[in-house]
């Protein structure tokens, strides 16, 4: 379902014609007219090649880095402020507002997937429900806020805000597709 909604998500985002909210920096950049040009319309060399990607990924890193590390440092520090058992008293009832809850209580913070399994398996053990845990656990990847600090590099608000909406949207509804009874 998540695929689905993201599909769907990037086919209205095109069908908008939402290009516009993309820095313009981000699309600058040595397309394969250029080099074929430069090439004389010949078979463009494996070491030319490298050599242009190589080029610009530094460009790209060095202008995202600094917010990548800002968004984990401030994610860190977030991380180690706010206690689990906030969030796992928050998030035990099986209340309708328990899954959105569970978004807005993942949103400052930040996590990669991997970091945060033992946290939800933690939650999950003090009767957290799947669905909710899995809503946390995804607002804290996909929503927190270092995330969109490193997203607005690239993005225009315009932008981030419909991303952050479809996001939104999808994990609220995965999360209680999970919470359903079997």
């Amino acid at each position: 379902m998540g695929v689905l909604i993201a599909i769907l998500g990037g086919l209205l985002i095109q069908k908008l014609k939402l290009e516009k909210y993309l820095q313009p920096d981000i699309l600058v950049f040595t397309g394969k007219k250029q080099l074929l040009q430069k090439y004389q319309g010949k078979s463009i060399p494996l070491k030319a090649r490298l050599k242009l990607w190589t080029k610009e990924m530094t460009e790209i890193t060095k202008k995202i880095y600094p917010y990548v590390l800002l968004g984990v440092s401030l994610g860190a520090l977030i991380h180690g402020l706010v206690p689990e058992t906030l969030v796992s008293q928050s998030l035990a009832s099986k209340s309708w507002w328990n899954v959105p809850l569970a978004v807005l209580l993942g949103v400052p913070l930040y996590a990669n997937s991997v970091s945060v399994i033992p946290i939800i398996e933690a939650l999950v053990n003090k009767g957290v429900p799947m669905g909710s845990a899995l809503a946390f656990m995804t607002a804290t990847v996909t929503l927190s806020i270092p995330e969109a600090m490193m997203l607005k590099k690239v993005l225009k608000w315009q932008l981030l805000a419909i991303f952050f909406g479809i996001t939104t949207v999808a994990i609220i509804l995965i999360g209680y597709l999970f919470n359903l009874p079997l």
